[in-house]
């Protein structure tokens, strides 16, 4: 597996990916995921993808700037704001690794704290997010496009930029 810095000519192939690992997730395609997904590009402030030498990419995780995400985010804590593994890809260590290398990235560009918005009943995430040391911050609340509870996550990334 090879992970990289992602680039303007892996935007689609990204954008194509959340929307079948959203798909696989939710059951259904859900209208708006795609355009939602789009933007977050244009706003980030690190983005690495996953490729794998037979498969081409299999994943990716991208952290927008600070500010973008919601009202009762830290102010100055990007946001992972997109994190997807192919669904044929799931279940090898590719979102936690895509987790770590983001986490790392962002530490070294001098963030002190990250924080992200997972599905409630995404019990696979959260499970993934709390082993790996993020921990709920605020009310649950409900996603935009959904409408089914989400809840904001926090890590600290101080002790992370020493590595």
């Amino acid at each position: 597996m090879k992970y990289r810095d992602g680039a303007a000519a892996d935007i689609e192939e990204c954008v194509a990916l959340w929307v079948d690992a959203c798909r696989a997730r939710d059951g259904a395609a859900v209208v708006g995921v795609a355009e939602r997904a789009r933007p977050k590009f244009g706003s980030s402030e690190c983005w690495i993808v996953a490729e794998d030498t037979s498969a081409g990419l299999v994943g990716f995780g991208l952290a927008t700037r600070p500010g973008s995400g919601l009202v009762g985010d830290p102010p100055g804590a990007p946001v992972i704001g997109l994190l997807a593994v192919a669904p044929g890809a799931q279940g090898r260590g590719l979102g936690a690794n895509l987790l770590v290398a983001l986490t790392n990235e962002l530490a070294l560009r001098g963030h002190v704290q990250s924080v992200l918005h997972v599905l409630a009943d995404h019990h696979t995430a959260v499970h993934l997010y709390e082993k790996m040391g993020w921990r709920p911050l605020g009310e649950p609340f409900l996603h935009s496009l959904l409408r089914r509870p989400s809840q904001a996550y926090v890590r600290d990334l101080h002790d992370l930029g020493a590595r």
